[in-house]
Parts: C-alpha cells; sequence; structure tokens
C-alpha cells in the first residue's frame, strides 16, 4: 500500500476524479487512445503504487486533462520516494503466454485481469484533434483597430456582430487563427444557422462538438443539460478554440458558453446579443473610404490608380462593405478589358448595381434579403416609408423617426439604417436604398420572416460543423 503516507494515494484520486469528469469512459475506450491496456490504466488509478509517467500522462491524456499540469503533480507524488512500477506492454499474448503459469509464490491472478491479459483485442487507431477551422481570408483590410482590441480581450467568450456583408466572418477568422497555435487540443467550427420556427433545440449541435472532442457515442448524454455539462468540463480541462457563425439569438449559444481559462469560444452573428452576460462585444461597422480604396487598388492596381475618382465612386456604390468590395473587384478581375469609369457608371442603376454583385454563390440581393425578411412588419414599412425620402440624411427627431427607437435600432442592427457621425442622425444605407428601389416579383425573393435563401446559409432544420 501507500507507504508515503498518502502522496500516491491523492494521485491516484486525482486520477479517478479526473476520469469522472471526463464523463467516465471506460478503460477499454480509454486504451484506445492511450495505448496501454485497460488494465494497466485501471491500475493506475488504485492507489496501490505509483504508474510510470508514461502511464499517467497517456490516462491524463486519455481524459483530456492538461499533461503539463500533470506531469508536475507525478514528480510531487514521486518525491516521496515511492517507487514506479512500469505497466506490462499492451501486447497482444501469444499462446505460450497463455499457458504460462504464475510464479512460484505470487499470487494468483484476478479473473477479470487474467482476462484482459488473454483475450485479443483491437486497438483503434487515436482520432486527429479537430482542427476544423476554415482558412484564414487573404487580402483583407482596415481591420487592425479590431484586431487589437480582440488581442487584448480579457479572458471569456468573445461576441463578433454587425450588418451583412461588414466582414465579421473575415475578422472571426482571422482572430481565429491568431490564437490557434495556442490551442493544443483542437479548434471547431459550427455554423448554427436560424432559428426554427419550432424553437431551437442546442441538444444536436452538442453532440456534434462532443464527438469532434473525442467523446464516444455511447457516452455522449441524452439529456441537453448533461451534454451541456460535459462540454463545458472538456472545455475547462484543455485548450479549445470554438468559432460559432451566424448565430441568431442567444438560446443558441448560452449553454455553449464555458468559464474557462485555457479554452475561447467566438460568437458572430448580425445581433450584440445583449442577453448574453460576461461577454466581450466587438461591433463591426463599414470600412473607411480609405480603407475601401485601399481594397480596390490592392485588387485592381493598374485601374485603381489610373482612374482614383471612379475607385471612390465604386467604393461608395458598394457601401464600403467588404462583402460587395470583393464581389464587384472579382467581377472586374474577371473582365480585365472592363475600365472602372464603365462599370460605375452603369452601376448607377439599382437594378444594375445588384445584378451586377453578383459572382458564383454570393449574391448581395439575397444577403440583403436574408437580413429583410427577419426585420418586423412595423420596422419593414418603416423602411420602404425611408427610402422614399429625398433627402440623404434624418434626425431621430423628425416626425417620420420621432417615437421609434426600437425600429431605428432593429434596422441599424440589420445593417439597414446607419448612424452618422452627427449626434442622432442616420442615413439609408445605400445598399439598402437600392435593395428596396428594386424590390421585385421577377427576382423571387422569399417573403419576409421565411427562411433565408440556402445558397447563403443552411436552412432552418440543417446545420454545419466543418
Amino acid at each position: 500500500m501507500d507507504a508515503s503516507g498518502g502522496a500516491v494515494a491523492e494521485f491516484a484520486s486525482r486520477l479517478r476524479r479526473l476520469r469522472i469528469e471526463a464523463g467516465s469512459p471506460t478503460y477499454r475506450d480509454m486504451a484506445a487512445t492511450a495505448m496501454y491496456s485497460a488494465s494497466v490504466l485501471s491500475s493506475a488509478a488504485n492507489g496501490h503504487r505509483l504508474p510510470t509517467l508514461q502511464v499517467a500522462l497517456a490516462y491524463v491524456a486519455a481524459c483530456g486533462g492538461d499533461r503539463e499540469e500533470w506531469r508536475r503533480r507525478w514528480l510531487v507524488a514521486a518525491g516521496s520516494g515511492i517507487p514506479a512500477v512500469p505497466p506490462r506492454p499492451a501486447a497482444p499474448p501469444g499462446p505460450s503466454a497463455a499457458r504460462e503459469p504464475a510464479a512460484r509464490g505470487s499470487a494468483p491472478r484476478e479473473p477479470a485481469a487474467r482476462a484482459a491479459h488473454q483475450a485479443p483485442r483491437a486497438t483503434a487507431p487515436a482520432l486527429p484533434k479537430p482542427f476544423r477551422l476554415p482558412p484564414r481570408p487573404q487580402g483583407s483590410v482596415g481591420r487592425g483597430e479590431e484586431l487589437a482590441r480582440l488581442a487584448s480581450a480579457p479572458a471569456g467568450p468573445v461576441v463578433i456582430s454587425g450588418p451583412v456583408g461588414v466582414g465579421k466572418s473575415d475578422l472571426a477568422l482571422h482572430h481565429a487563427h491568431n490564437l490557434a497555435p495556442a490551442m493544443v487540443d483542437g479548434q471547431l467550427y459550427a455554423d448554427v444557422g436560424p432559428v426554427p420556427a419550432g424553437g431551437y433545440d442546442v441538444s444536436g449541435l452538442l453532440a456534434e462538438l462532443l464527438a469532434a472532442l473525442g467523446v464516444p457515442p455511447g457516452q455522449i448524454p441524452a439529456a441537453a443539460d448533461q451534454r451541456a455539462g460535459l462540454y463545458r468540463s472538456l472545455l475547462a480541462q484543455r485548450r479549445v478554440l470554438v468559432l460559432l457563425e451566424n448565430v441568431h439569438c442567444e438560446r443558441q449559444v448560452r449553454p455553449l458558453l464555458a468559464d474557462s481559462a485555457t479554452s475561447t469560444t467566438i460568437v458572430v452573428g448580425r445581433s450584440s446579443l445583449l442577453g448574453l452576460r460576461d461577454v466581450h462585444r466587438v461591433r463591426l461597422e463599414p470600412l473607411r473610404r480609405a480603407d475601401s480604396v485601399a481594397l480596390i487598388v490592392r485588387r485592381l492596381p493598374e485601374r485603381a490608380q489610373a482612374d482614383p475618382v471612379s475607385a471612390d465612386r465604386l467604393a461608395e456604390l458598394c457601401g464600403d462593405l467588404p462583402l460587395a468590395l470583393d464581389i464587384a473587384t472579382r467581377r472586374l478581375l474577371a473582365h480585365p478589358e472592363t475600365s472602372l469609369r464603365w462599370a460605375v457608371n452603369r452601376l448607377d442603376r439599382p437594378a444594375a448595381l445588384l445584378d451586377w454583385l453578383s459572382v458564383g454563390d454570393l449574391s448581395l440581393r439575397e444577403v440583403l434579403n436574408s437580413a429583410h425578411v427577419q426585420l418586423g412588419d412595423p420596422a419593414s414599412d418603416l423602411l420602404d416609408r425611408l427610402a422614399d425620402l429625398p433627402q440623404p440624411e434624418l434626425r431621430a427627431d423628425e416626425s417620420i423617426l420621432a417615437g421609434a427607437d426600437h425600429l431605428i435600432d432593429e434596422l441599424v442592427e440589420a445593417g439597414m439604417l446607419r448612424p452618422t457621425e452627427r449626434l442622432g442622425a442616420y442615413r439609408l444605407d445605400p445598399l439598402a436604398r437600392a435593395f428596396v428601389a428594386d424590390r421585385d416579383p421577377a427576382h423571387n425573393l422569399l417573403p419576409r420572416r421565411s427562411v433565408p435563401f440556402p445558397r447563403i446559409r443552411p436552412g432552418a432544420g440543417v446545420r454545419q460543423l466543418t
């Protein structure tokens, strides 16, 4: 037994607690990743003898523990003077080994230990750690200040919000890739998607995330709250980065937020999700005009330098939105014979502008419609009235906006209305004005409050985990 006055017993007790916190995986399941037999792993936690450092760290890794922390704990226990007993290798026994009698004077083997030693066992290959982030975007401009704020943010979840097309996903991916080298236990990515009419059930997403973290299907709890508890326990013990995109409401992510000093969760959505407590928020606005022009110059250097006035006008027509600028420059790159002047002269008409801002499976009209369908009827009616006004700027105390603070907030959050530098003043986003002016049944736009376009994001019943 433990002659060290309890050091080895305490070490074994902590190993057992770690296994419980990891969801009590069976020793057979642990053996599949630890590369030691189930009997060796079981003996490591029985408290009779101190296991070798290699066995202890394999046990810890199979339970998702911090290897460096447990290495220090093992050294403390080993300093008590108790010898570490090396394990038998987990090799399939041959016929002669099966007939080998017990050593003279030794105690007979327990039946369970003898069965574990004799039964051949197919060891499943260890699953790779999840590294599922999409690639880092290339060619972004103008977000250095926001990246610096994210880098200096205190530990805890981060919410990145902003209107459609403003570059939330690009910023989140840049920040996530900056953090990734320190997140040695993996990086998870999920496109959460809209809230179905019947409400949102986070249980399915939790099951996918737990499976990605290596929890066997048979050990994933049935109840959503138990899945959330296990998921948060794993994040508290590991170094994991989680990026959750396309989040629409707090209920979709609240069970996924863990109080962890080692893991980070980044939440991306149009809403600021003010119902979430203790999160760091960064809200994006459209690019400054100088940054928009710099993006055009980077993509189209010869044409932009030859006609800076048209480059500025193209940025204005695109509303200084990174998504619109990206689509526009891709179109122009595909047509090297097209000058900037010809393009901006053609795009002054709303229908032509939105038709042109479409490439591949990206359509700015559809992106704007995906925001419009989420508006309530009063906010949509106000947007229609604002689009009919000739003046570019409106004050909140004007008759059309007076007493409509909550509708103004709804339109601002959707990206249809923008606050100006003057306090209490707003202007209709130029692309939103084009969208309202151009709405036509011929475009087959979906009615308000229906499922957004599947080419832009998954439908209500579909969730992506990539």
